[in-house]
């Protein structure tokens, strides 16, 4: 088995998105490492808005690439409300560059058509 990959600094949605285009079948990264639900809330979280915002971002990347079927997301307890969140790459036919394109597509807001009269 293959170690996880720990970024040396905090993980960026781009930084996860290039990772899945590059990573072979069966690499791993740890995408966040607390309790990934208090840590993205409002109320619950110590963290600073453009903090949780990061790792909001972060988590709905990693949840779109799951639902692609470009990784396997898995959480290893450490301890009490304490979590190590790891994505690992699965078997695809699409190319980076193709998996790139998806990732940008899939949960890209639509444009808000304009409202305004004429």
């Amino acid at each position: 088995m293959q170690a996880v990959y720990v970024p040396s600094e905090k993980l960026t949605e781009a930084g996860l998105c290039d990772w899945m285009a590059n990573a072979l079948v069966g690499q791993s990264i740890q995408y966040h490492e607390g309790f990934l639900l208090l840590d993205r809330s409002d109320s619950g979280s110590g963290l600073e808005s453009k903090e949780r915002n990061r790792l909001h971002a972060l988590a709905r990347r990693a949840w779109i690439a799951c639902e692609l079927g470009l990784v396997h997301l898995f959480s290893l307890k450490v301890g009490d409300a304490h979590y190590r969140y790891i994505a690992v790459r699965s078997a695809s036919t699409l190319t980076p560059p193709e998996i790139r394109t998806r990732l940008r597509q899939v949960g890209t807001p639509s444009p808000v058509p304009a409202t305004g009269t004429h």
